[in-house]
């Protein structure tokens, strides 16, 4: 509207000088004077005009500031735009208002799903794993029977992206876990076989981010919250070896020259069982690393770790089916734990396609409380307790009347925990294609004597084998004997399968090497269509469950497996079958599985 006044503006001053002229070619000053009077009144009448449109304009402006005030969604104040740049607040919901909200938040998932069934032709709904290695997962491959995802929403730069303003960034993940039924819809407390943990809602991640606040060092990053803290893992098996995800707060992207520093202070709460004197059994992890040393082809982390559990007498718990608060049928004291451990962590990345060209090597030790987790060690004085009242029956109270206060020491102190291992991904044939150098021809001749800008190369093949191998060690003590009990299958104590079944106690030693290996190939047959297969092999020198329930619940424990104390046991998986997935290496994603599982395993390991 601006523009059109000042446009017909300058058109009424083109017309006027036009008449001035032609009527000055008369000889008659009066009627000049008329004309010169006319022209006036134009001009003001005009200019009223205009200061009145003006009017309008500010009284319409400032009828949309009080509505953008008044908090209406579709009135809000934009921080930023889709470009990050400051605006003010608008009375629409326009496209630059949801590329706000949208521009830096991301969404991941890791899902996955199926069903299985047995070689007999009936349901199945079981993985084939080792019962007595602690913190190992199972070997993955057609080998998984829950339901489990991660949902990852990441929200970043939320003070805008001004380069002087906090980065500041916020990431929540709740994960989802269901087990027993595959019944569509079917409600996870629809009967027994769906009860107590089938269906788990668990808070894996929700913490914040804060980047540049130094400005001479805008790299350095704090955090706080719950979080998957630097962990590592043998992804084919699932073995978290180095794992201190939990609670807490830290710093990260720290320079030191050779390396970044990363530290952390985390902590492990269990709530389970109840002291006067302190509350609940609480673990200190304080973990210090130096990452990012370059040595030879690839990168060395060091690790540094120390804990600290708080002792006390526990002589509470809770009542598994009401949540009541009970009476241990024996308190238990333990003194208070240490622990201080560490090691190295080399990774080398090589030929195309990052992790799916990659060799990890590691080597931890670990004394005390320090297991590289961040979880609390009650069950090694658990353990300790029940060996007690294995070797002293007569010290067992009920629930009605409790007995004596069992005292385990410094059982944790005693513990300790050696591991080492690798893993290595190849995905091949290593594709490569050398561009025609800049300014020539593929032929390396121009045009018309110029040279001219070569062709863009061809696009690389992608690599149509890839094979994953890996193998872990761990040797561990924690920190007593286990004693238990035997029977036909698993059972708690004299409430076995059989009941007139004799039931036969005995000690187990609490120390145990395990072994694992394996090796998957997978073999492209088309872009997207592979065979994939996969033998694993795992070994335990000493068959033990970990001492089963704690005297919280029943006076005694179980071993659960009739080969409870034997020397040792060993569990051989195989898999084969069909997939889905894009061609790359092993980390491509995502994958559809047809597969084919058999297992074979000692006596001893039979339940």
């Amino acid at each position: 509207m601006l523009a059109a006044s000042l446009t017909l503006l300058a058109s009424g001053g083109l017309f006027a000088q036009s008449a001035d002229q032609n009527t000055g070619q008369s000889t008659q000053s009066q009627t000049n004077q008329n004309d010169v009077s006319a022209l006036k009144t134009q001009m003001q009448k005009m200019q009223k005009e205009y200061e009145d449109r003006i009017s309008a304009m500010e009284a319409e402006m400032k009828a949309l500031e009080s509505k953008a005030d008044s908090g209406s969604i579709l009135n809000t104040r934009i921080l930023t735009d889709a470009d990050g740049k400051a605006v003010e607040g608008a009375p629409a919901l326009d496209e630059s208002f949801l590329k706000s909200l949208t521009r830096n938040f991301t969404f991941s998932a890791y899902v996955r799903a199926g069903f299985q069934f047995n070689g007999n032709g009936g349901g199945g709904n079981f993985s084939f794993d080792m019962p007595t290695w602690r913190t190992f997962g199972r070997e993955r491959l057609g080998n998984e029977n829950d339901t489990y995802m991660e949902l990852t929403w990441m929200q970043a730069h939320m003070l805008g992206d001004n380069p002087d303003a906090m980065d500041v960034s916020m990431t929540f993940t709740p994960a989802i876990r269901y087990v027993q039924e595959r019944t569509t819809f079917q409600p996870s407390k629809g009967g027994v076989e769906n009860s107590g943990n089938d269906f788990d809602f668990v808070l894996r991640q929700a913490f914040l981010e804060m980047k540049n606040v130094f400005k001479g060092a805008p790299e350095i990053t704090f955090w706080g919250g719950e979080r998957f803290y630097d962990r590592f893992n043998t992804d084919p098996d699932d073995y978290f070896w180095l794992d201190t995800s939990g609670y807490g707060a830290g710093v990260y992207n720290i320079d030191a020259g050779i390396g970044k520093i990363w530290f952390a202070w985390l902590g492990g709460l269990n709530d389970s069982f109840l002291s006067p004197s302190i509350g609940t059994f609480f673990k200190h992890t304080f973990d210090l690393r130096l990452k990012d040393i370059a040595v030879g082809p690839g990168k060395l982390a060091l690790v540094l770790i120390g804990n600290f559990e708080k002792g006390g007498t526990f002589d509470q718990g809770y009542d598994s089916i009401t949540g009541n608060t009970v009476n241990l049928t024996n308190p238990v004291h333990s003194d208070s734990a240490w622990g201080i451990g560490g090691g190295a962590i080399y990774t080398i990345n090589f030929g195309p396609g990052g992790s799916n060209n990659s060799a990890t090597f590691y080597g931890l030790v670990g004394k005390g409380a320090t297991n590289f987790s961040a979880g609390d060690d009650f069950g090694s004085i658990q353990n300790a307790e029940n060996l007690i009242l294995f070797y002293h029956p007569n010290l067992k109270g009920t629930a009605s009347l409790p007995g004596p206060t069992i005292s385990v020491g410094r059982a944790i102190n005693h513990s300790y925990t050696y591991r080492a291992g690798f893993q290595a991904y190849v995905a091949l044939p290593w594709y490569h294609a050398e561009p025609a150098p800049v300014g020539m021809s593929k032929e390396g001749k121009g045009v018309e004597g110029k040279a001219v800008a070569p062709p863009p190369p061809a696009p690389t093949p992608l690599p149509w084998i890839s094979i994953g191998m890996w193998a872990n060690w761990q040797d561990e003590y924690t920190g007593s004997a286990v004693g238990g009990f035997t029977g036909p299958g698993v059972g708690a104590g004299p409430n076995v399968v059989d009941a007139s079944f004799p039931v036969a106690g005995k000690v187990a030693s609490g120390h145990y090497n395990n072994v694992d290996f394996g090796i998957r190939p997978a073999i492209w047959l088309a872009d997207n269509i592979a065979i994939q297969g996969q033998f694993a092999g795992q070994y335990t020198s000493n068959v033990w469950t970990g001492g089963g329930v704690s005297s919280a619940a029943v006076a005694g424990s179980t071993a659960g497996f009739p080969g409870f104390g034997a020397r040792h046991g060993w569990l051989g998986t195989f898999d084969v079958g069909p997939v889905i997935k894009p061609k790359g290496g092993y980390y491509t994603r995502p994958e559809l599985r047809f597969f084919a599982t058999y297992a074979v395993w000692s006596d001893s390991l039979r339940g």
